[in-house]
């Protein structure tokens, strides 16, 4: 019987993204996948990892809120004190109640804290074969040790390929460049489509080409189709359920490619006289957006009826949104992965997306794909789903099967596979 593997995996992405500040953060929940699968897996021990100054109760509150009883309790949290966890959870008790007692038992707790001698994080992080981040940059004491093998999960550098967008990032200051600062030849990689895996080869020196593994990412499991539950959410964010619709689910960002979609659909209404549709946004800057479709398109005012803000939408009903719409609009510049697309098409939703990128990896021959800077392609686009229901019905059937390639057991075992060979390998070296 093989030993398990034990990974330290890195939960600072679980302890600061579970947000609902607009569009939901996809390194979010890839992350929190990963770990459902990592701890599935009966191969892996393994440890949460989260340093002391960004542990917060929010990350307790998180694992308590995705993992059931019986699988949290064997997630390990052994890079905190009991005492530091004990301070986590009634920091998080006292936040949403301000309870007297409960104070005072964080003042007894903290002292104790105090008491005892600093942790040797060494003595626990050489407790374990894998360090694995799901996007961050490696903290200080992890990079430092040379007994663990590191992995990271590369997903894209778009702010590298269009600096033209990030014009204002800080550079010291944002997640990717502090990643990528630390790229090495001796740490390992995954990536997140063969796409992003060519990227960082090209762009990143530093990185070696035989150390860096694709292991392409799913879309969350709650998404199948659930057409019988649209109606409800549609009046949940008051939206029409008289008319057709079609669908895009994305921030206003330019790379994103919306307004000329929203453009090219008012395009596509007014050459086929078409008025039993309408184009539902979720997510992005409403304000923003209808400024700059009130420049660009002159007679906007005749058709803001047909172009409808959902706004943030919730998980529960982001599914049904998908399976009842007549196709889902997805025609960004670039992309490192995917996961609408992939997520529409897992609910029954054809779709149409760009041609470019790591957009061919998840969509295939499922979908209808266009040049994303193409007015004229954008327009054929939605006539083709529109007068021909054979064509979409088949996209459809076409769709469902493609997304069985994808899931987050294939893309945790792949991975799981690598970080075994690896420390199987610094094994046979001792």
């Amino acid at each position: 019987m093989n030993a398990k593997i034990k990974v330290l995996f890195d939960a600072h992405l679980l302890a600061e993204n579970d947000t609902q500040s607009g569009i939901r953060s996809g390194i979010f929940f890839t992350a929190l996948n990963l770990l459902k699968e990592f701890s599935k897996n009966q191969n892996v021990e393994i440890g949460i990892y989260c340093s002391k100054k960004n542990f917060s109760a929010k990350l307790i509150k998180t694992l308590q809120k995705y993992f059931p009883d019986n699988t949290f309790n064997n997630v390990f949290l052994e890079v905190l004190s009991p005492l530091e966890l004990k301070k986590s959870e009634l920091s998080c008790q006292y936040k949403e109640k301000k309870n007297f007692l409960t104070k005072i038992q964080l003042l007894g707790i903290s002292a104790l804290i105090k008491m005892q001698p600093a942790i040797n994080y060494d003595s626990i992080i050489n407790q374990y074969d894998v360090y694995f981040s799901p996007a961050m940059k490696m903290p200080k004491e992890i990079l430092n040790n040379n007994n663990i093998k590191k992995f990271t999960l590369l997903h894209d550098i778009i702010p590298i390929l269009f600096p033209q967008y990030f014009q204002n990032l800080n550079k010291n200051k944002y997640w990717l460049f502090q990643m990528t600062n630390q790229i090495n030849k001796k740490n390992y990689y995954f990536a997140n489509s063969e796409h992003t895996r060519q990227d960082y080869i090209k762009h990143i020196p530093n990185i070696h080409p035989d150390n860096i593994t694709t292991t392409l990412l799913a879309c969350y499991e709650s998404f199948k189709p659930a057409k019988e539950k649209t109606v409800e959410s549609l009046k949940k964010y008051n939206l029409p359920t008289d008319k057709k619709y079609i669908f895009s689910l994305c921030t206003l960002e330019p790379r994103k490619n919306l307004i000329r979609a929203v453009k090219t659909f008012i395009e596509f209404t007014k050459k086929n006289n078409i008025n039993d549709m309408v184009f539902i946004l979720g997510g992005g800057h409403w304000e923003g957006f209808i400024e700059r479709m009130e420049a660009e398109v002159p007679d906007f005012d005749k058709y803001r009826n047909i172009i409808l803000k959902a706004g943030y939408i919730n998980d529960e009903d982001l599914a049904p949104l998908y399976s009842g719409a007549e196709w889902f609009v997805y025609t960004s510049e670039y992309e490192g992965f995917g996961l609408p697309p992939l997520e529409a098409m897992s609910c029954g939703c054809p779709v149409i997306t760009s041609n470019n990128s790591s957009l061919p990896e998840v969509v295939g021959d499922a979908g209808i794909m266009i040049d994303f800077d193409s007015d004229e392609q954008h327009i054929k686009a939605y006539e083709k789903y529109y007068f021909d229901k054979e064509y979409r019905e088949n996209n459809i059937l076409k769709g469902l099967e493609r997304t069985k390639a994808f899931s987050w057991k294939k893309c945790a075992s792949k991975m799981i596979e690598c970080m075994s060979k690896a420390a199987k390998q610094e094994s046979a070296k001792i």
